[in-house]
């Protein structure tokens, strides 16, 4: 009895540490072993926007299609027709920008996951007259956050958010009425965000 019971918490701690695995890459890529030029995205299902771009080495993005829910959790696409050279996968979900490396040579297709660069998008959420801000840097750089009124763009407010992994700020705007933009910096790439108050 107590080594059913045993194996059983086996049983149970193995399910928990794959799921956990599980959402830790929300996607794989992998190359099929009979045809070097296909390469599958395997991507976690989910109910969320989605937009996947396939781009080369310039930015030039030669794939790029949006999905409000996905209707498979497979995507196939073959790039016998593509020269070699270094291209990238950019999935882009609600919360971050992840981009995998992929190099087509003449004898084989290789994914460099090992190379993916993340990007965290911040998260906003109004609460009547609060709002939130919240962003992960998981390098602890610091993330720029600017107020613009949207009708005469001027600079109401800007502040520096650094230190932690995980960086929030909540706005009181009680006394104030009107259309504001946020922009929000970090590492180099920019987000935006307008709101109504």
């Amino acid at each position: 009895m107590k080594k059913t019971i045993k194996n059983s918490m086996l049983v149970v701690i193995l399910s928990v540490m794959t799921l956990a695995m599980a959402r830790a890459n929300d996607f794989y890529l992998s190359v099929k072993k009979d045809d070097n030029r296909t390469v599958d995205l395997f991507i976690e299902k989910t109910n969320q926007p989605l937009a996947i771009s396939f781009v080369d080495a310039r930015g030039e993005v030669l794939y790029n299609y949006k999905y409000k829910e996905l209707p498979t959790n497979v995507k196939r696409y073959n790039f016998k027709n593509l020269p070699t050279g270094t291209y990238y996968f950019v999935v882009e979900s609600e919360t971050k920008i992840e981009k995998v490396p992929v190099v087509l040579s003449e004898n084989e297709t290789v994914v460099k996951r090992g190379k993916t660069t993340t990007i965290y998008k911040p998260y906003f959420r109004k609460d009547n007259n609060l709002l939130s801000v919240n962003m992960l840097s998981i390098d602890e750089s610091p993330v720029d956050v600017k107020i613009y009124n949207e009708t005469t763009n001027q600079l109401i407010h800007e502040e520096v958010l650094k230190g932690e992994k995980s960086l929030g700020k909540r706005f009181d705007f009680s006394n104030v009425n009107g259309v504001y933009r946020f922009e929000v910096t970090h590492k180099g790439n920019t987000f935006y965000k307008t709101v109504s108050l």
